[in-house]
């Protein structure tokens, strides 16, 4: 029996077909959620209007501390210890419950009172203008307005909590590998010309071969007039090219939400992204200097607290500008702040012209209540490269990036990958169907050759 030669076309394909099968249906759901998650935010406040949305007033809104104290009083079995730093004019102000940290809690946390049993809300909502308390929310509640909080949990993880993410975590594994058999797979075929004849026949013709990239460029353009088989056969591969890059970003991005244990060590080999214990010692302390720069924002030398709940958004977003300033960089975003029990202290995020998005490579400030001096001042992008690199994933995946315009115009651009991969996944299956109903017509008609020759 002769083994027919290996042929890595031929495999590459074989593979990218049924692991692009075998993923279908989960990317198909990626691309659905995903498309809707790129306007998350949006979205959410329109099924979630009755709680989000109140009446604009003429009246000045009450400082957050006061509405933070009604919140507290309302609800006194509670912890709330975060804050938002502003308040839109038609807007409720939102109180976040300190959820469960401990490692039994579930993947879709209740928030936990003092001394009591998981909270039946995770938000309350605020008016601004006189502190009355508009209602609360329950996330994990099968309500409508709780729609784009299902929605991401989907995306996450099927709903199905650490089932659901271990599973996409390998569908995102296999993707990213299927990105690059994909790539190769639109390359050109190479032409053999072993034979004496073709050799000879090129030679009389005097005809000279096509370069690599004019053989590749049909590979990146779509037939308009041709059959509904070609069209999706170069929508597939016209969609999987020009938006080659951001697909892998999305793909591998997703095995680092689902899949750490095999994200952090190649990150970790390939561009040096450091562990969090490595991140927590290289918090920056500040100088005596800036210490001593820290003027209190309230004189009032006798008083328990330099930094109370009152003056603390008001002080440490003065401290921070003036940490900024130092290091040549301007603040865009106050992004919150939360008081630090344990350590009397008061932490702020910001965003600043030199990070990268609003979570993981934002910056921050932490102060100390009684003294009011600068504990820690944490830059986002003063970041080591592998954890740069690692923001810009996660940053890129989840849209958390400019404001303004520049938002909204990336926002319209995810929704347009989650469009993608959808269409990719479709156009993908559709391919396999047209190719097994043609293997199977082959199988046929040599199986009906066989029988009329047997029976001459």
């Amino acid at each position: 029996m002769i083994s027919s030669p290996f042929n890595l076309r031929h495999t590459c394909l074989w593979v990218h077909r049924y692991t692009g099968l075998a993923m279908a249906g989960f990317l198909i759901i990626a691309g659905v959620t995903g498309t809707l998650l790129a306007f998350h935010h949006e979205l959410d406040e329109v099924f979630n209007h009755q709680l989000a949305y109140i009446d604009n007033q003429d009246t000045p809104q009450l400082p957050i501390a006061v509405l933070h104290d009604a919140v507290i009083s309302a609800y006194p079995k509670h912890d709330f210890s975060s804050m938002p730093t502003s308040i839109e004019p038609d807007r409720s102000a939102v109180f976040t419950v300190d959820r469960v940290r401990d490692k039994g809690a579930k993947k879709q946390p209740k928030a936990q009172s003092k001394n009591q049993p998981l909270s039946e809300f995770q938000e309350v909502y605020v008016n601004p203008y006189n502190g009355h308390i508009v209602g609360t929310r329950d996330k994990d509640e099968w309500a409508w307005r709780n729609t784009m909080y299902k929605v991401f949990w989907l995306h996450r993880d099927l709903l199905l909590g650490d089932i659901g993410k271990l599973i996409l975590g390998i569908v995102a594994l296999v993707w990213t590998i299927n990105c690059f058999i994909g790539f190769y797979l639109t390359f050109p075929r190479a032409v053999k010309n072993s034979n004496k004849n073709n050799k000879a026949k090129n030679k009389q013709t005097n005809k000279k071969r096509a370069s690599f990239f004019k053989r590749w460029l049909p590979a990146w353009k779509i037939r308009t007039k041709s059959n509904i088989f070609k069209l999706n056969y170069d929508l597939h591969h016209a969609f999987g090219l020009w938006l080659w890059l951001i697909l892998l970003v999305i793909a591998w991005s997703s095995v680092g939400f689902n899949l750490k244990q095999v994200y952090q060590p190649v990150m970790q080999a390939v561009v040096g992204l450091e562990g969090r214990e490595e991140k927590s010692s290289k918090f920056s302390k500040p100088s005596a200097q800036s210490v001593s720069d820290a003027k209190p924002f309230n004189d009032a030398a006798n008083a328990a607290d330099m930094v109370t709940k009152a003056n603390s958004i008001a002080y440490l977003s003065r401290q921070a500008d003036i940490a900024a300033q130092k290091n040549g960089v301007e603040i865009q975003q106050l992004l919150g702040i939360r008081w630090v029990e344990e350590d009397n202290q008061w932490q702020m995020r910001f965003k600043t012209n030199k990070d990268i998005g609003k979570k993981g490579g934002a910056s921050s400030i932490t102060v100390h209540a009684k003294t009011g001096s600068v504990e820690r001042v944490n830059f986002g992008y003063q970041s080591s490269f592998g954890s740069k690199v690692d923001q810009w994933l996660s940053t890129l995946h989840m849209g958390h990036i400019s404001y303004g315009l520049g938002h909204l115009l990336y926002q319209i651009f995810l929704a347009v990958i989650g469009l993608a991969v959808i269409i990719l996944s479709a156009t993908g299956v559709y391919l396999w169907w047209k190719g097994r109903q043609q293997r199977l017509k082959m199988s046929r008609d040599i199986k009906k050759s066989i029988i009329n020759i047997t029976d001459v």
